[in-house]
């Protein structure tokens, strides 16, 4: 299979929502993406590594979804894609289109550049297990494992 790779997405800042009986509509500008979703599967305290957890997050990935820039707080971070296809690019690297069962790994201080859903039309979603040190949750919560770009500052995962 060949694969174009889009060009760079520009990020939805905010939803506005309009509630019908029947229909919930998201509406945001036109030239922006959706943002994936994001929850906690599991986290665990390594007791052969003190000071460090091993947390898994799953990233759903709504049609056409994309997230800005950003690195994850000096963490070793394993992606498997559970479902769909999905475009990644780290540092200078390569930009790689992954599918279901493949994987790929973020060293620490890594700049992931580009994720995104490559479909405009089917859901994707990833498995990232982070190992990272304990005081970055404890400091900063969950939301402290991503740390966007100072240019996207506003975007929230």
């Amino acid at each position: 299979m060949v694969f174009t790779i889009p060009e760079l997405p520009k990020y939805e800042r905010g939803n506005f929502t309009y509630y019908s009986p029947a229909l919930l509509i998201f509406l945001c500008p036109a030239h922006s993406r959706p943002l994936p979703s994001v929850e906690v599967a599991y986290h665990y305290k390594l007791p052969n590594c003190p000071g460090k957890s091993s947390i898994g997050i799953i990233v759903n990935f709504p049609p056409n979804a994309a997230t800005p820039p950003h690195k994850h707080a000096g963490a070793s971070v394993s992606v498997l894609v559970l479902e769909g296809t999905v475009i990644n690019k780290m540092n200078d690297e390569e930009t790689q289109v992954l599918t279901k069962g493949e994987s790929f790994f973020e060293a620490p201080c890594c700049h992931h550049k580009v994720s995104n859903n490559y479909s405009t039309t089917e859901t994707a979603k990833l498995l990232a297990t982070m190992v990272v040190d304990d005081e970055v949750v404890e400091k900063g919560g969950y939301g402290g494992l991503t740390v966007i770009d100072d240019e996207f500052a506003d975007v929230k995962l």
